[in-house]
Formats: C-alpha cells, sequence, structure tokens
C-alpha cells in the first residue's frame, strides 16, 4: 500500500470490480474490466511504472475496452477530459464536435484543439459532420474520442 501507484491500481479495482463502488456503474456493469494480470499489484507496477510521472493519470486508449498494458497510458488531465465517453449536457446533436449552427440552418462540425476551436465545416446532417470530426482526429493523430461512425452510414 506504501507503492505511489497503490491508489490508482486500487482505483481501477474498484471501478471495474466492486459492485459497490460509486464508479462501478460506469466501468465494472458496462464490461470495462482489469485484465487478470493486473489483478496483482506487482504486475501493474511491473508493467506501468517506468513510465509514469508525477502530474500524469491513467488513461484508457480507447474507452470502451478495459484496463490493461495494451490499453493504458499516462497522460495529462487535459488529454484525458478529451478522451471521454460522455458528451456535454448541451450536447444535442448526439454526436461529439457536432452541433446545429440555427443562422446557417446546418449542422457545424468543429474541433478544440490547443485552446483554439477550428472550423470543419457546415453539413446537412449530423451524421455527415460527425464523419468529418472523427476523419479530422484520426488523420491528425490526436487525443480525442471519436463518434465511430464511417462514410457509409454518414452518406
Amino acid at each position: 500500500t506504501g507503492h505511489r501507484l497503490y491508489t490508482v491500481w486500487n482505483g481501477m479495482k474498484n471501478r471495474c470490480c466492486n459492485p459497490n463502488s460509486k464508479d462501478y456503474m460506469n466501468y465494472g456493469s458496462r464490461g470495462i474490466t482489469l485484465c487478470d494480470s493486473w489483478l496483482s499489484i506487482e504486475n501493474f507496477i511491473k508493467d506501468m511504472d517506468n513510465s509514469y510521472r508525477d502530474g500524469l493519470s491513467i488513461d484508457r486508449i480507447d474507452n470502451n475496452k478495459g484496463y490493461s498494458k495494451e490499453n493504458c497510458r499516462w497522460t495529462t488531465l487535459e488529454v484525458q477530459q478529451q478522451n471521454t465517453r460522455r458528451l456535454s449536457s448541451r450536447n444535442t446533436s448526439g454526436y461529439r464536435g457536432v452541433h446545429y449552427d440555427t443562422n446557417a440552418r446546418k449542422y457545424r462540425a468543429r474541433i478544440g484543439v490547443n485552446k483554439t476551436y477550428i472550423h470543419l465545416g457546415f453539413f446537412s446532417s449530423a451524421i455527415e459532420a460527425a464523419v468529418v470530426y472523427d476523419e479530422y482526429v484520426v488523420n491528425n493523430n490526436l487525443n480525442h474520442t471519436i463518434n465511430n461512425v464511417t462514410h457509409k452510414e454518414g452518406v
């Protein structure tokens, strides 16, 4: 319990494995797991201690997958906030980076990068705008969560 990563490990274990945890609903109950190897703190420390730096927190690269060496990294809070499955409570389009512009009467795609918004265009449908948002994230190798829509679905 004295290791600097104990609190991180214990938090992951509780979120994934303890139905009494306040966060279990958003993790364990939706299938987010702690890999078998990491059920032992010694293995977690062996895998993650070398890359840890003060001020960073554990982040799952793919929010739909569990905690494992292959799917975890240490990131800043700013990166972690961009890599989230939750949409803003103000979001009415259902897609990340997309909102309906009442003046243009179209869906607008935009993305925040380095505290600046980049306008990606206006579109007839929300899904078309979401496709462009996703492509921008992927093509620019950004740490943003994508909508997981494709051209085939959107066009």
